[in-house]
């Protein structure tokens, strides 16, 4: 997918912007029980897709392997399955089936991005020539 790199740094910026907002709810309402939630939410969400579309960008050749849109699909349905499962066991301190589902749905799309990453071809890349100023 040519613009995967973009497609990630735009969903991380999604995540940031309701982390955010979940963050200013849990503030306000004084809901500190949920303080681990809007933690992950920013790490998983915001951090990690940012920095897998920084790596799509910086390492152009990821993006032309099938394999990354389906790692994907499958990081971003598993952070949502796991998130909403977190803020579930937050709320109620039971664990559940999202929770149990989710996890290692991430930890798949993570291995995946590793495969995707390792897997790829190494491209010699030629200096750029910067003119002088």
């Amino acid at each position: 997918m040519r613009n995967i790199d973009r497609l990630y740094v735009a969903t991380g910026f999604g995540w940031l912007i309701f982390s955010a907002g979940f963050g200013t709810w849990l503030g306000a309402s004084g809901h500190f029980n949920f303080a681990q939630s809007h933690a992950h939410i920013g790490l998983l969400g915001f951090v990690a897709s940012v920095l897998f579309g920084v790596i799509h960008r910086a390492w152009p050749e990821l993006r032309e392997r099938v394999l990354s849109s389906v790692q994907f699909a499958v990081y971003e349905i598993g952070t949502i399955t796991l998130l909403t499962g977190k803020i579930m066991v937050d709320a109620t301190g039971e664990p559940n089936l999202f929770l149990m589902v989710g996890a290692p749905i991430v930890i798949l799309g993570a291995l995946l991005f590793l495969w995707l990453f390792l897997a790829s071809p190494a491209t010699k890349r030629a200096p750029e020539m910067v003119p002088a100023e």
